[in-house]
This record gives structure tokens, sequence and C-alpha cells, in this order.
């Protein structure tokens, strides 16, 4: 998981909407476009930073908003400038997490896809620069002096927003256009004007920017369809599938399923190593569709250097609820030729209910041996496998 800052830019006025008034607070489907726009990145877990910029005069409307939607305690609300470019450069000057990813995105699109963020998180983290963009499927003309030229389109991509950028470039690239009086189309063009290659994300054509009355209609439409589709999905299953191996090592604790369990021997792990909760973090991820538990907690990662496990499932188990799921059942099993772990079961079994929020009648914990087969079987350490099914929550 990369988690990144969103500066979400809702200062402009919006004449062509012809609505006399901000199109922010326009209402589509009885919530503000802002509001939807928002809603995106509030239910994002990789977005831990969200800054609002917002025109002075609408200051207290957009703050009113914001509190009337329950996102105030979780959005920063900074003015803008007289330009779009103005505005980005208050918002990042609001920014509190430099050292991560920085998204802008105007506060118009409202349907960009989850996966596409995670797509240009992962993007910036490796690249420095990114934008969501999508081929163009006109044919394009360019004329010169009076001719037409016709553009190889295969050549030619419709730039989008999120655009994305480590803090410090788009921060240098910004302030080399003030200290220039230099204007840009979009943020991207002031970090190609460094000569910084900017890569591309392919978005989605739904990805539009609400700009005239048809967009708004259109906008209407996909909302319906939305929850069209939502209604649809309440009954759904997702099952996944887990499986997990550690092998013993002297001076550790043996920990499976949150229990410390006496033994000679302990597992070997950058967090605790323990083997059961981590094979039911992958089933859950699997599950829905977010990768396995070593994308959202790497080795690589001091900060989980012999981390709880069982607080790394809760994290799991977030997503999850997140989503709208709740346990179905869950099936898991131990493979160990040692220790001997039947006096442990139940105990384990409730501690599990405990961190999946649900009845222990819900989960199964059993334990077996390989018959001294295999790398359990000689006891050089442990294994363990687990199916989930999630099931859609009836109050999400």
């Amino acid at each position: 998981m990369i988690n990144y800052t969103a500066i979400i830019l809702a200062a402009g006025q919006g004449k062509r909407m012809l609505a006399g008034q901000n199109k922010q607070f326009l209402m589509i489907h009885d919530v503000p476009l802002i509001i939807h726009t928002l809603t995106v990145f509030v239910q994002d877990t990789w977005c831990n930073e969200i800054v609002l910029v917002t025109n002075e005069q609408e200051h207290t409307q957009m703050k009113n908003l914001l509190k009337e939607h329950s996102l105030i305690q979780k959005v920063q609300l900074v003015n803008g400038g007289i330009e779009r470019q103005d505005s980005v450069y208050e918002g990042l000057q609001a920014i509190k997490l430099k050292h991560q990813p920085v998204f802008i995105h105007d506060g118009a699109r409202p349907f960009v896809k989850t996966e596409h963020l995670h797509e240009l998180a992962d993007l910036v983290d490796k690249k420095r620069a990114g934008l969501l963009a999508v081929p163009v499927t006109d044919t394009i003309k360019q004329k010169d002096n009076g001719r037409l030229n016709t553009l190889d389109r295969h050549t030619l991509w419709a730039a989008q927003t999120p655009q994305g950028f480590a803090y410090d470039l788009i921060k240098e690239a910004h302030n080399s256009a003030k200290d220039s009086g230099y204007y840009g189309t979009d943020d991207a063009s002031l970090v190609e004007r460094l000569h910084y290659k900017v890569e591309i994300v392919e978005g989605s054509y739904d990805n539009i920017k609400l700009t005239t009355p048809e967009d708004l209609a259109k906008a209407e439409s996909y909302v319906k369809q939305g929850e069209t589709r939502k209604d649809a999905n309440k009954s759904m299953m997702r099952i996944g599938q887990g499986f997990d191996v550690h092998q013993f090592a002297d001076n550790r604790p043996c920990i499976v399923g949150g229990i410390t369990i006496p033994h000679d021997q302990g597992l070997l792990g950058h967090s605790d190593a323990d083997v059961l909760l981590h094979t039911i973090a992958d089933a859950c991820l699997g599950a829905i569709g977010e990768g396995d538990i070593g994308r959202h907690f790497p080795d690589t990662d001091d900060s989980f250097k012999d981390a709880d496990s069982g607080e790394l499932l809760k994290k799991v188990w977030e997503f999850v609820t997140e989503q709208g799921y709740e346990l179905g059942n869950l099936d898991c099993t131990v493979i160990a030729q040692a220790p001997k772990m039947a006096p442990y079961i139940e105990e384990i079994r409730q501690n599990i209910a405990s961190l999946l929020e649900s009845e222990p009648e819900r989960i199964n914990v059993k334990a077996t041996t390989t018959e001294k087969l295999g790398f359990t079987g000689r006891k050089e350490g442990m294994a363990s496998q687990a199916v989930v099914l999630l099931q859609k929550n009836p109050q999400a």
C-alpha cells in the first residue's frame, strides 16, 4: 500500500456550466458534486491526507458543507488563488505529509476509479511523476496557416486528473513557474518544463470533468447506474484463500493465532511471524482483491519490525468492512509436527473471532501433522492455510 496526499481543486467558478454558482455545489442525485468527489478519496484507504482548495468567498459555505456530510475532520480546507495554478500552489503549501506522493485532482471529476488511484500511487512511488490519461479516439486535425494536417491519434492521449508527483518535484516545478511568471495548462506541463519525464497510467473514459449542463445529465446517469449496481451486489459473496510458511528459529516466541505457545523455538519473520494470522489476512485480502499481506505491510518497512500480527489483521479487517463486507465463515488449518496445537485451539478460535468482530461459531481452526514428511514433518517450521467467505453487510 502506497499512502498518498490528495489536493482537490474546487476554487473555480465553472462559468461554462451556466449555473449561476460554483458548480461544486450543484446537486447530483441529491448530493453536491464536490461531496461525490471527496468521498472517493475519503473511502480510499491509501489516501491519508486530503487538502480541499476553495474560493475564499465560499470558504464558509464549503466548511458548512463538510460539516453537514461529516467530512470536516477528514479534510483540510484552504483558500485558493486567482488561477488554477495558484490554487494548486496554495494546496502544496498546506500539505503536512511531504514524504509521500501528491495527487492533484479536479473537484469536478467525481468518477475516478480507486484501482486507477492505486496504479498511479505505485507509479509515482517508482517514477516520481505520472498522470491518468486515455487514448484519443477522434481524428485530430491541426490547422497551420490555413492548412489542415492530420495528427497520428495513436500517439495522442487526453490528459485527466489526478496527476501525481513526488512532493519535492512538483513543489520545485511550481516554484520555478512562479518565479518565471509561467502558467501551464496542467501540473504535468510544469514538470515537463523541468525536462522531467511524466509517465501515463491509462484511465477510464468515465472519468469525465463536469463542465457543461450536458455533463451534469451524464453524471446523474452514472450515479444512478452505480446505485443500481450497489443494490445488485448487496447479497454478493466473496471467497479468498491464504497459505503461509515460517521456519523455526531460536530465541523467538512461538505465536500462533495470537496465542503464545510454549516451545523451544519460535517462528522466524519480520513481524512476530504468526503464520496463522498471516494466512487469514492473505485470505481476506484475496477475497476483496487487495493483493497480499506483503503488499500492505512489506518486510522492507522497519515500522513493521516485530509487529503484532493481530494488529495487522485488524487493519486488514478494516479494509474488508470499509468495502461493506462481514464474515460469513472462516476455515483454517495449522500444519505442524510440533508443538502440539490441540490444547490451544479453542483459545486461538476465540482470539480470531475477536479480531474479525465475529461470533466464534463462524470460525473453525484445525491442526494436523504431515506424518513426519516434508519440512514440517522434520520440525523445521510450520505452515497454515485458510479459506474465508465474506458476505455483504446488509447495513453497509
